[in-house]
């Protein structure tokens, strides 16, 4: 039998869909205090908020009849018809946020709309239910005290994580307002000790103060506006990612959210299939082209296609990586440009791109300037297999076979190469598995200037190569058909071929370059379009700053 259910289970349900936690109370409480234009906004938990979440603000407040409205259901000052949520400014406007609180809490809400203190009104709330309305001191703006959640609905109080953890949350709520909010004061207080002490400032300033001076000087800027649309930001240096991801935050026209989709993009842009970035940025686009109301607590966000937005971000983080890049390229004390294509192939007379392996096998001193050889005396190799960089701030280590990897790649994806004939072809034979994949995909090898015969039905002879190879061998032929087995897409199989050839081709540890090698290797590094890891995403780029060198001896 179908029934309606009666009005205090409705009321709990929908309740329980706006609050879930203590930080979902306190996220509610300063948006309604920011809404009301407060410029300070005191925020004091006790047992994580589970026993008492205050929040004082000094914004314009409400009058005393106002107070026991507020905490009726669609009640609110922010809206007036549908058409206001198309233009809407406010992060409140639904009218459920104090009706769910009082609903499942103890709840005192002391306001005044006057700086005589004496002014004030006190109204106080068991279940949503006035229990008491009575004078109060308290000058212009809001005090609301939420004390004992979910003490009437047992079964969610149960599902609460440790009253550490819940004041973990309310911590992260809190500081997600700040960052963006940085004209406004705010304060934090965990069981009457003083967390946070966050005065007016600007973005970075606040990103000191809550996470220290350490995240910016790993950090990378964003900065870019149109119309639409501003994203500003910091996002972690390439090269410094690893696996932790300590800060990822994404704000959106004030709220938090959770923003899988533009995680993806930021990750894309690092091409580092494992790592972790830090990030904090800021998205703030014209209301009208946004949309909190498709989730609850409006942990989610719509934005028209119209403005573009993961395009526009993948734009600014692509950008903004290669103008680091290009950066570091200026800090390095090396000049290579005698070392460009364009003279070497007037020195060579050949007119295709020339390879490692190839010219710098026979480059002799006479052959580069004075002025070169000085510049590239801040250059040299260790172990035979990493490369070291002066800077004019700090040293640069580079995998030499890892960066190689990158160059590569770049140049077969981008159809920069040429193709060689090889002086003594390879004969291969196949099984029967290998040679099936390989018909398969026989317009893979075509492509990337591959040129082969078959001696039989199994036996293939390659003739031709992409220049890139230096010494290619018949286990790396057997390799790049074995890739093409290994993910079950087209593109991805591709991909896989593309890093394939990259790997068997490029330096490996334990081949000695000369200073020319490595100078042209830097060079060709930091022109690529991600110059900080190889393609399957391992880092090439170490750097040690002169910083953190004094450190180390104690300076």
């Amino acid at each position: 039998m179908i029934k309606k259910l009666p009005d205090d289970v409705i009321k709990k349900i929908s309740a329980g869909e706006v609050i879930e936690n203590p930080a979902s109370c306190v996220r509610e409480l300063i948006e309604n205090s920011l809404d009301a234009g407060a410029k300070h906004i005191k925020v004091s938990i006790w047992g994580g908020g589970i026993d008492i979440i205050e929040v004082e603000d000094d914004g314009i407040g409400m009058f005393s009849e106002d107070i026991p409205l507020a905490v009726q259901r669609f009640t609110t000052s922010k809206i007036s018809s549908f058409d206001d949520l198309k233009h809407l400014k406010t992060l409140g406007f639904r009218g459920e946020a104090l009706y769910a609180i009082a609903q499942v809490s103890n709840l005192t809400i002391v306001s005044s709309t006057s700086d005589d203190v004496l002014s004030g009104w006190e109204c106080i709330f068991n279940a949503g239910e006035l229990t008491s309305s009575k004078p109060a001191p308290r000058k212009k703006g809001t005090t609301v005290v939420v004390k004992d959640l979910f003490f009437n609905l047992p079964v969610r109080r149960k599902f609460l994580l440790s009253k550490k953890e819940e004041g973990k949350w309310v911590f992260e709520e809190l500081i997600s307002y700040a960052l963006w909010h940085t004209k406004v004061y705010f304060e934090f207080y965990e069981d009457g000790s003083k967390k946070l002490d966050l005065p007016p400032g600007d973005f970075a300033q606040r990103i000191i103060s809550i996470f220290g001076k350490e995240f910016l000087e790993r950090a990378i800027l964003l900065n870019y506006s149109d119309d639409y649309l501003s994203i500003k930001g910091f996002v972690e240096k390439p090269e410094m990612v690893d696996q932790k991801g300590r800060e990822q935050i994404i704000l959106v026209n004030g709220r938090r959210v959770r923003g899988d989709q533009l995680r993806k993009i930021i990750y894309k842009a690092y091409e580092k299939p494992y790592g972790q970035p830090d990030f904090i940025i800021k998205v703030e686009v014209e209301p009208e082209f946004v949309d909190f109301n498709i989730h609850p607590q409006k942990r989610e966000v719509k934005v028209a296609p119209y403005i573009r937005l993961t395009e526009k971000l993948y734009k600014v983080l692509y950008s903004s990586f290669r103008q680091y890049s290009r950066e570091i390229v200026d800090s390095i004390k090396v000049q290579t440009d005698s070392l460009s294509s364009a003279k070497v192939s007037e020195q060579y007379g050949g007119t295709r791109q020339l390879e490692f392996g190839e010219v710098f096998q026979t480059l002799t001193v006479k052959n580069v300037s004075k002025e070169s050889q000085t510049d590239i005396l801040n250059i040299w190799q260790a172990h035979k297999s990493y490369i070291f960089v002066q800077t004019s701030n700090g040293i640069m280590i580079i995998d030499q076979h890892a960066a190689h990897e990158r160059i590569i790649y770049e140049k077969l994806r981008n159809r920069d190469f040429s193709s060689q004939l090889l002086m003594f072809p390879i004969l291969i034979e196949l099984s029967v598995k290998e040679k099936a994949i390989f018909d398969i995909y026989a317009e893979f090898f075509n492509s990337f200037g591959f040129e082969y015969r078959f001696l039989g039905s199994n036996s293939l002879v390659i003739d031709r190569v992409p220049a890139v190879f230096r010494n290619v061998k018949k286990e790396d032929i057997k390799d790049l058909i074995a890739s093409l087995e290994e993910t079950p897409s087209l593109p991805d199989r591709l991909e896989n071929f593309l890093k394939t050839i990259a790997c068997k081709s490029a330096i490996k540890f334990g081949d000695e370059l000369s200073k020319e090698e490595m100078a042209k290797l830097v060079d060709e590094l930091m022109a690529s379009d991600a110059p900080f890891y190889c393609p399957h995403g391992r880092p090439t780029i170490y750097f040690i700053s002169l910083e953190e060198l004094a450190s180390k001896f104690e300076r």
